[in-house]
């Protein structure tokens, strides 16, 4: 039965969709054709819509496929047949105001490499 109850909860929870306007990004990267240097990067003039709602979850703009993996969290990918692979997570925290945006990319030569930034959540979907 506590099991049961357990399922419920979780499932109810992540049945329910929720959509935030995400923004603001800002952080580090690291790329092949700069020797994996870290430094500073960021997204500030682009808006996300960022949707969790299980199994048709998204982030537009993006044409990756998205799984809703926790209460808050989603998880990308893009994973071709020639080794070009691109994964994201993207974990929202909604009490804080705050978005965690994480990106790995290989199998694209100098552009491999990866992120990681710190965005607002600007609101919510209408």
């Amino acid at each position: 039965m506590r099991l049961f109850l357990t399922f419920l909860v979780l499932f109810t929870h992540l049945a329910s969709a929720e959509c935030y306007v995400i923004g603001d990004l800002k952080g580090y990267a690291t790329r092949a054709h700069e020797g994996y240097q870290i430094s500073e990067d960021g997204i500030s003039s682009g808006k996300f819509i960022l949707e969790l709602n299980g199994k048709s979850s998204s982030i537009t703009p993006n044409n990756m496929k998205c799984d809703q993996v926790g209460s808050t969290t989603l998880l990308c990918q893009d994973v071709r047949a020639d080794g070009e692979t691109t994964i994201e997570t993207w974990a929202v925290y909604p009490s804080a105001g705050k978005v965690l945006f994480t990106k790995s990319i290989t199998g694209y030569g100098s552009f491999n490499g990866g992120n990681l930034f710190v965005g607002e959540i600007k609101g919510t979907c209408d």
